[in-house]
């Protein structure tokens, strides 16, 4: 058998109104068409569902229990259209986030206190991890977005640009090679006025041949593109330690040890630090600029959760 309950509103109708004819009336549906479309559903069913013989018309036992189960179909319609309009409305829901380690800990905060409070009832799973872990999560489906610097496929993923960032070259300022680069160095000042990224020259590489540098550990991404951009300068760093996490990174930084290339977004954001310590410079390469996206899969239907939320973080700063 087909679909039982396909007429169901048909059957309804009649049963409330115990006439065919006033059934008609009602659904604007000739009386001769409504009483085939019933005849045709009761041979399909093998059985009548209304008493013909006595007026007004009653319900078999058969048409009985194809009402109450009519209104247990109409109850959970009911449910699911409420379901449905609470979920557009933001009442009801799940989202889960992933985002990289800097993004995660110093940015996303602020913008993640803001939706919660604006939309409590969503609840909301967050993820801190590297990319590749982001990617993976996103594919086997444990995360509807992920929010990262890195590059995923567009054939898979939406892609959904939110902002822009830049590399710079952070030297601890007691460091004597600072005292020939003075025409390139920028205050924490300047890098918040973003001078680094349009009225600064870069500073020659050549300068920081005997400087100790720290690094990210290789397969970050900072550190990639880190690689990226001396390569392409022809430079080879001195490194003396690598690192896991930016953060750590910047307090070694801060307090003298060595010098390593960081993100304008990290600058800006990272609490408690002595930016005063560090001298600051543009970078000669085109490596040294990264976008941030937010990604969702392409064959995963956009909630207005998600929507919401990613429409929020445009512009992250």
């Amino acid at each position: 058998m087909d679909n039982l309950f396909y007429r169901k509103d048909l059957i309804y109708t009649i049963a409330k109104e115990r006439s065919f004819s006033k059934a008609a009336q009602k659904l604007f549906i000739a009386q001769p068409s409504l009483s085939l479309m019933v005849k045709a559903l009761e041979e399909e069913l093998g059985t009548p569902l209304f008493d013909r013989s006595c007026k007004p018309i009653r319900l078999t036992e058969a048409g009985e229990a194809y009402i109450r189960a009519t209104e247990q179909i109409q109850a959970i319609e009911r449910a699911y259209e409420e379901y449905i309009l609470a979920l557009n409305n933001l009442e009801t829901g799940s989202l889960s986030v992933g985002s990289n380690q800097l993004l995660s800990s110093l940015v996303l905060p602020t913008y993640i206190s803001r939706f919660l409070l604006s939309h409590p009832k969503i609840q909301l799973t967050l993820m801190d991890a590297n990319s590749r872990t982001l990617e993976n999560e996103i594919t086997a489906g444990t995360l509807d977005i992920v929010i990262d610097n890195s590059i995923l496929p567009t054939d898979i993923f939406e892609q959904v640009y939110l902002t822009s960032e830049h590399l710079l070259l952070a030297v601890p300022r007691h460091f004597s090679e600072n005292e020939n680069c003075r025409d390139y160095a920028l205050s924490y000042e300047d890098v918040m006025e973003n001078k680094h990224t349009s009225d600064t020259q870069p500073v020659p590489m050549k300068h920081f041949v005997n400087t100790p540098f720290i690094l990210m550990n290789r397969h970050n991404d900072t550190r990639k593109q880190s690689n990226a951009i001396f390569q392409e300068t022809g430079f080879s760093p001195n490194v003396l330690l690598e690192m896991d996490r930016l953060t750590t990174l910047y307090s070694y930084v801060e307090q003298g040890i060595a010098a390593s290339l960081v993100s304008d977004t990290l600058v800006r954001n990272i609490r408690g630090a002595d930016h005063s310590h560090i001298v600051f410079y543009a970078l000669p390469t085109k490596h040294n600029k990264r976008n941030i996206y937010a990604y969702y899969k392409r064959n995963k239907f956009c909630t207005k959760a998600m929507t919401t939320l990613i429409d929020s973080l445009n512009g992250l700063a």
